[in-house]
């Protein structure tokens, strides 16, 4: 007799069912490497997001630094060409820096990172931009600096105004006796400490001041050496070509060479103690009287020399006369060369197609062409029978005793030691205003002070180095002992 078939409770089936599903998804989930099916979803376990991502130029290059973020294994740098646009990922890292040398002279980039683990990719960081500068004439350009009067923000960067001394330290508990010419390498910056008879080096990021070549004790001398063991002058101007550094070192009248990565000092150019007649030659065979300003285009460099432009090549230490008279024949007279007459040269610049000079005597503002030698004015009134600081155009601006000189490729930036202001000067169309400062504009000196603050509320005294570093101003405010800043607020 056959057996009735046995009736499975409904919630027993239910649950069978609900077994062998459960299993299959778990094959299913094995064979397709899914592994386990426990916890919370996968997308849930990606890296947050990257923060405090910076950006930082250099000579061609910017350098971009963010913080860790847990559980990232590597980043993404992505690169745009516009604000928030598409960006395309230019590099991946497991390090949180990254260097980015493939960009464009001139050019804008936009920057974001993204984290990534092995679940995936995080959000983006917040976006952060910089622009590829170059070095040249001494200075980072190609970043054009945009502030005026109206939000040019003077702070003392290092050392404090008002104090002399010699001591290493951060910000302003450094000190400094008489800062004068001031360079960078695109990576640091660089000050010919007159009367300490040294060079000194600052971290732009930290503001930390060190001594980098000369005597601990700030002892003159001429001798050749490595960092310490080195001396000097009075050292006036430097340059650099981001390899080396050049000193004008005015009282042994010589130029002298710092190789950047041994700080091992020798002489280029000049005899020492020989400070009479110019005499063009090579090397110790070439005599300086009073080397003052000095830039470089990369190959050559440009010294000025009372009322005269002499050259020297790099690679050789061969001098030439470049531009005006070594027999101190003064004038005002544009020309090619030898024919042109300058009076009392100090600081020069160059954006590597032309040279700029101020001329102290004259109040003004020569160019000079590097291909072809040609001197033309500028701005400033020449004839003018009492300086100022007077902004205008072309010879309708007056400056009072011009010292420095360094460019960003589009505007000339000038300090003025009598006037105590820093001038701007747009070199397509000669307008000159001014940025910072209160001057006179009847030839007496600007008014004098340590006081920082925005365009002329802020003070200075007999300002006279100048260089740029990734869009501020950095100024050798002498009489103060200070470095000062000057940066959009």
């Amino acid at each position: 007799m056959r057996r009735p078939p046995i009736s499975t409770p409904p919630a027993t089936r239910m649950r069978t069912v609900a077994l062998a599903l459960a299993m299959t998804a778990a094959a299913m989930a094995a064979a397709c490497g899914g592994g386990e099916t426990t916890g919370p979803d996968p997308v849930d376990n990606v890296p947050a997001a990257p923060t405090a991502l910076a950006a930082v130029c250099g000579n061609q290059t910017i350098t971009l630094s963010w913080a860790a973020v847990t559980g990232a294994v590597s980043y993404n740098v992505n690169r745009s060409a516009s604000a928030g646009g598409t960006s395309a990922i230019t590099a991946n890292t497991t390090a949180l820096t990254h260097t980015d040398g493939t960009g464009t002279v001139g050019t804008q980039y936009f920057y974001r990172i993204t984290a990534i683990n092995a679940e995936g990719t995080s959000l983006p960081s917040t976006e952060v931009s910089e622009t590829v500068c170059r070095l040249m004439g001494g200075a980072l350009q190609a970043r054009v600096l945009t502030f005026t009067s109206a939000n040019a923000t003077v702070s003392t960067f290092a050392g404090t105004s008002g104090f002399a001394g010699f001591i290493d330290a951060t910000g302003p508990a450094a000190r400094f006796s008489l800062p004068q010419g001031m360079t960078t390498d695109g990576t640091f910056m660089y000050v010919a400490d007159y009367l300490n008879n040294v060079i000194r080096r600052i971290n732009p990021a930290t503001g930390a001041v060190t001594l980098f070549a000369g005597s601990t004790a700030g002892t003159s001398g001429s001798a050749d050496g490595t960092g310490t063991a080195a001396r000097f002058l009075r050292p006036y101007d430097i340059t650099s070509d981001g390899t080396s550094l050049f000193v004008t070192d005015y009282n042994n009248c010589t130029i002298r060479r710092i190789v950047i990565s041994s700080a091992a000092v020798t002489t280029l150019a000049g005899t020492v103690g020989a400070c009479t007649n110019p005499v063009d030659g090579t090397g110790s065979a070439a005599n300086f009287s009073s080397p003052q300003g000095i830039t470089t285009d990369g190959t050559s460099l440009y010294v000025t020399e009372n009322t005269s432009v002499r050259r020297i090549v790099i690679a050789t230490g061969a001098v030439t006369t470049f531009a005006g008279s070594t027999n101190v024949t003064v004038g005002h007279v544009d020309g090619v060369g030898t024919a042109a007459r300058f009076n009392n040269l100090e600081g020069i610049t160059t954006d590597g197609t032309n040279l700029y000079v101020v001329d102290q005597a004259y109040n003004d503002v020569r160019k000079i062409v590097i291909a072809t030698a040609t001197v033309s004015s500028m701005a400033g009134d020449f004839s003018g029978a009492t300086a100022g600081s007077v902004d205008g155009t072309g010879a309708a601006a007056k400056f009072n005793k011009p010292f420095g000189i360094t460019t960003d490729g589009t505007n000339l930036y000038i300090v003025e030691q009598y006037g105590n202001v820093i001038r701007k000067l747009v070199i397509a169309s000669a307008v000159a205003t001014t940025l910072a400062g209160t001057a006179n504009t009847n030839g007496n000196p600007g008014i004098t002070g340590t006081t920082d603050g925005i365009g002329v509320a802020a003070r200075f005294s007999a300002p006279q180095g100048i260089t740029i570093y990734c869009g501020s101003l950095y100024i050798g405010d002498t009489s103060n002992g200070s470095i000062r800043r000057i940066r959009q607020s």
